[in-house]
């Protein structure tokens, strides 16, 4: 019996040394991360004045865009993530009629091609702009600066990031990133 007691004691001690260990692991992870040092720190951003690297992607209508699609005049590109509760609500304020500021945005949607997730938001992207489905740590992300945070908003002049952010004021200017009010004659009152 007192061999039983000394064996389990034994097994608790281990058992809690390396609970400690993992959980002092855990907090230095955590305060990285904090400090922004991580891979996928909440508001990690591409720096701007970053050239925009090689990329190639297929949009959902089959279509092939590249560096060259960003490399003269203004641009934008706009990374979601399936899951993704700000890339949701910055869908839907796209779909509202919000603009991005340049005539022809391209949109990433990080997620499997498969998931009808992923459809809905490309479908949702679809009228707003082109549209490809990318892996999260793809050549795409890393061309644009190594993006690792969602949603991310880019906006490219002359094939160098000029602006960055996670919302559609951080990288358009206010007066076009906003939706024509509605006109009083479409929602009732007389004029």
């Amino acid at each position: 019996m007192l061999t039983a007691l000394i064996v389990l004691a034994v097994v608790l001690g281990v058992a809690t040394a390396a609970n400690l260990v993992l959980t002092f692991a855990v907090i230095r992870r955590l305060r990285t991360l904090e400090e922004g040092g991580g891979t996928g720190a909440p508001d990690a951003l591409p720096a701007v004045g970053t050239a925009v690297g090689e990329f190639t992607a297929v949009t959902t209508s089959g279509e092939e865009v590249t560096a060259a699609d960003v490399a003269a005049g203004d641009a934008f590109a706009g990374f979601v993530m399936v899951g993704c509760t700000p890339c949701g609500t910055l869908i839907e304020s796209l779909a509202g009629g919000a603009a991005t500021g340049a005539a022809d945005p391209l949109f990433f949607v990080v997620g499997d091609p498969e998931s009808p997730e992923t459809r809905r938001m490309t479908a949702a992207l679809g009228p707003v702009g082109r549209v490809a489905v990318v892996a999260e740590r793809s050549a795409v992300t890393a061309a644009f600066g190594r993006v690792d945070a969602f949603p991310t908003l880019l906006r490219i002049k002359d094939g160098v990031i000029a602006a960055a952010g996670h919302e559609l004021g951080d990288v358009v200017p206010a007066p076009a990133h906003r939706a024509a009010p509605a006109r009083p004659e479409l929602v009732g009152e007389r004029v």
